[in-house]
């Protein structure tokens, strides 16, 4: 896919368009060396209005199937993006998160530079280059001498082709590295213009963003400018070959080796000649940019650009599993920072029955928020897995997980359309909810304690957010609140009532009082309906609702069990903590 012909045969119609297109364009020279050599001397009207009918012809022809073939180029590189891009957007969401955002930009950004070479003037100079030498020959025909200037003229040009290709390789390759740092500096922003605003660090960090701006620019600059020189150059070679060419014609004439027709159609045959080889020239850079572009789509779509990518679709699992129940069991699971890093978790083993409730506890750092990502199945281990009545979650397809598995993250977001399309897990969607949907909607919302909060709002379920217009700014509680009930949403036709397994990071972080009975409430009937939920929490409250209790230091299970084992050694624990504390101020 990512080669400029998929196979022989389009090579083949390429290149027949090419010969169509350039016979074509032979006949208006060929017309020219009649006019001056026959036409001129018999003085005969009526040939010259013959043959101008004929070039006229051949020019509209030629008009004709040139618009064809461009076209064809544009409309094919359209097609193969379209192509590229459903095969690399599964690979993009399949990836994990953290993941996603640099990902998708290189990889759109490389897919407007592959189409636009494809769609390109190189790829159609490319495919004329072998009637460059057809050319040549038809020059030499006329006359050796006038054959061996047009080629010195060939030979000069691929010389600057290599030059070209040696200056800017490296010019290019700066100029790109400068471009992307600029650009995922300028994204970093996005995630603390809040705190930027709030400290006054506008002029600081617009400094800094132009100064990174304004190198990029430079090593662009440093780039281009070889290029555009090497392209004039190229220009003015094709110009003084031009002019042997037409100096040597008029030598031969002169000699009597030669008639004017032959003088002038051998002019115009090396303009024709040099044509593409000029445009390749020209293009050299956008092909140096293509290549790169098409190295690294190449690795993105087989998974070996450096980030974890989704399984070979003849990997994925195509057996559908039983109904899940929301047992959950993790062995030997460890996660490590980077390649080499220091391990975020290490060897954790505990499980859970259906229904039960799970709280995770610990200090800042800990590893609770990426045990919870795990969990929902949104980042990958390193090590171990986790299984859902007994099958691993690579065993379950991206669907059937999805809708077996609520998730509420720490930093709660919520998508541009309406609050019922965000419960309701439907992004961009421009077909409206189903009956059945809208039910499932309420419903989640009723259990999550959020539906006289919607109900409240002017336009209720149908209040859009985000970008939307009229888009409504909600609280922060008001925003954890309506993705909760998204994570307890269930999917109409499907085989739950409720997910089976909820993973809840810091539920409460941002609820009142109110919210706050909501969430007890909300877990309560969650444990009723048998869903199984894990919550990251500080709050002692809702520890008394869990049925399990883990406790994590420094990425590690320090005490995993039943809630009031684990509070009692948790009490203990601290008492000896205190007692030693003493002992130490007594001694002192």
């Amino acid at each position: 896919m990512l080669v400029p012909w998929s196979s022989l045969g389009e090579m083949g119609l390429v290149f027949l368009a090419s010969s169509i297109v350039h016979l074509l364009l032979l006949i208006p020279t060929l017309v020219t060396l009649q006019i001056y050599d026959r036409v001129l001397s018999s003085r005969r009207s009526e040939t010259l209005l013959m043959l101008l009918a004929a070039a006229t012809l051949a020019l509209a022809a030629w008009w004709v199937v040139e618009v064809a073939r461009e076209h064809w180029f544009a409309a094919r590189a359209t097609e193969r993006e379209e192509r590229l891009a459903a095969e690399l957007t599964p690979l993009l969401l399949d990836a994990p998160a953290y993941s996603f955002g640099h990902r998708a930009q290189q990889v759109w950004r490389d897919l407007a530079v592959w189409r636009s070479y494809l769609g390109g003037p190189a790829l159609i100079a490319f495919s004329d280059l072998p009637w460059s030498l057809i050319y040549l020959l038809v020059i030499t025909a006329f006359h050796p001498l006038l054959g061996g200037v047009a080629l010195v003229g060939v030979l000069v040009l691929v010389g600057l082709a290599w030059l070209t290709e040696w200056r800017l390789r490296e010019a290019t390759a700066m100029a790109e590295q400068a471009q992307a740092l600029s650009h995922a500096r300028g994204g970093e922003i996005t995630a603390f213009v809040e705190v930027l605003h709030a400290h006054g660090q506008q002029d600081q960090v617009t400094r800094a963003l132009t100064a990174l701006q304004n190198g990029a620019q430079r090593a662009r600059l440093r780039a281009e400018l070889p290029g555009h020189s090497l392209k004039t150059l190229g220009k003015l070679i094709r110009q003084a070959l031009q002019f042997a060419m037409l100096t040597t014609g008029a030598w031969l004439v002169l000699q009597g080796q030669a008639t004017g027709g032959v003088m002038i159609a051998g002019s115009i045959l090396l303009g024709k000649t040099l044509m593409p080889m000029e445009i390749l020239i020209g293009s050299w850079k956008p092909w140096l940019e293509a290549r790169k572009a098409a190295a690294r789509l190449q690795q993105a779509l087989s998974g070996q650009d450096g980030h974890t990518a989704c399984a070979p679709r003849s990997a994925r699992p195509e057996t559908a599993l039983p109904t899940c129940q929301g047992r959950l069991r993790v062995t030997g699971l460890g996660v490590r920072s980077t390649a080499g890093g220091a391990a975020v978790l290490h060897n954790l083993n505990f499980e859970l029955p259906a229904g039960a409730m799970l709280a995770i506890l610990g200090e800042s750092g800990s590893g609770k928020s990426t045990l919870a990502r795990i969990l929902a199945g949104v980042m990958p281990s390193t090590q171990g897995e986790v299984a859902l009545d007994g099958a691993a979650l690579r065993q379950y397809s991206a669907q059937a997980r999805g809708q077996a598995t609520g998730y509420l993250p720490q930093d709660v977001l919520l998508h541009s359309g309406s609050i019922a399309h965000n419960i309701a897990r439907q992004w961009q969607s421009t077909e409206p909810l189903t009956p059945a949907q809208s039910q499932a909607v309420v419903l989640a919302a009723r259990r999550a304690g959020a539906h006289d909060l919607i109900t409240a709002l002017p336009a209720g379920y149908d209040m859009p957010l985000g970008m939307e217009a009229g888009a409504q700014i909600l609280s922060g509680g008001q925003r954890q609140r309506i993705a909760l009930a998204r994570a307890l949403y269930a999917t109409p036709g499907g085989r739950l009532d409720v997910p089976r397994l909820i993973v809840l990071d810091e539920p409460n972080s941002q609820l009142d009082a109110d919210g706050d009975a909501a969430l007890e409430r909300c877990l309560h009937g969650l444990r009723e309906l048998g869903a199984t939920v894990v919550a990251v929490t500080h709050r002692p409250h809702l520890i008394t609702l869990a049925s399990h209790v883990l406790l994590l230091r420094n990425g590690v299970a320090e005490k995993f069990g039943p809630r009031e084992e684990v509070r009692q050694w948790i009490a203990h624990h601290n008492q000896q903590a205190l007692k030693a504390s003493n002992q130490k101020v007594a001694g002192a």
